[in-house]
């Protein structure tokens, strides 16, 4: 019992030597402490506001980017019902209305939305035959490398564009490092579907053979296994 009052008296006889020493310490260098807790109440202001006009700018994308895609939804002409709320007469209007929109939304920088509506913006510009612009924006998504829906949509419309216009050897160098994991800007199981297709464009059918065989055995639970299976079929 003795032995247990004396450690307990030698801890309580350290932790008075320590805030003993603290309050010393503190009565010595209170300019130094203050300017401490007055940077790090300082820096925890500076953050707080960051985050609530992030968060402020990213609920105003999202109601604009909504809006854009309603446009981009709404029917046109002849097949627009008279009770529709937003309808174009032609698809000129509709086009013309939701670049517009998605111009409104590329203003809040540093959003997913604001890079999302690059990427409509780029299906839209290829709709109206401007494959370079769409080229263009999808390619300065595409080189953000995040991981995001926007980066994915717009990797994936860049592959297959490009692959449209006879980059084949550009798009099978892309696309190795996709499946191989080097690059993980397209999911592996997808990139391997895009490159066995690209391989079968530049004539390399044993090669689109091989990734479609390895597709389908190393990646059971993707959805483009079945796909890969009939592609795999058609190709023996």
């Amino acid at each position: 019992m003795g032995r247990r009052l004396t450690r307990k008296q030698i801890k309580q006889d350290e932790f008075i030597t320590l805030m003993d020493r603290a309050v010393h310490w503190l009565t010595a260098n209170w300019r130094q402490a203050a300017l401490g807790l007055g940077g790090a109440l300082a820096l925890g202001l500076l953050w707080w506001g960051f985050t609530l006009i992030l968060g402020s700018r990213t609920a105003a994308a999202t109601k604009a980017l909504d809006e854009a895609v309603q446009i981009l939804e709404a029917p046109v002409g002849a097949e627009a019902p008279p009770e529709a709320k937003l309808k174009f007469s032609t698809v000129s209007e509709q086009q013309e209305a939701a670049a517009k929109q998605l111009a409104k939304v590329r203003k809040y920088w540093f959003t997913p939305q604001a890079r999302m509506a690059r990427v409509l913006q780029a299906r839209l510009a290829l709709e109206r035959g401007d494959a370079e612009t769409a080229l263009r924006e999808l390619a300065a998504v595409a080189a953000s490398g995040g991981t995001d829906p926007a980066a994915r949509m717009a990797t994936l419309d860049w592959v297959r564009l490009r692959l449209s216009r006879g980059d084949v050897d550009g798009v099978v160098r892309d696309l190795e490092r996709m499946a191989a994991g080097k690059d993980q800007r397209l999911p592996r199981d997808l990139a391997m579907f895009e490159l066995a297709k690209a391989y079968e464009r530049a004539g390399k059918y044993s090669q689109a053979q091989e990734v479609l065989r390895k597709l389908v055995e190393n990646f059971p639970d993707s959805p483009f296994r079945v796909d890969a299976q009939q592609k795999l079929s058609s190709l023996s």
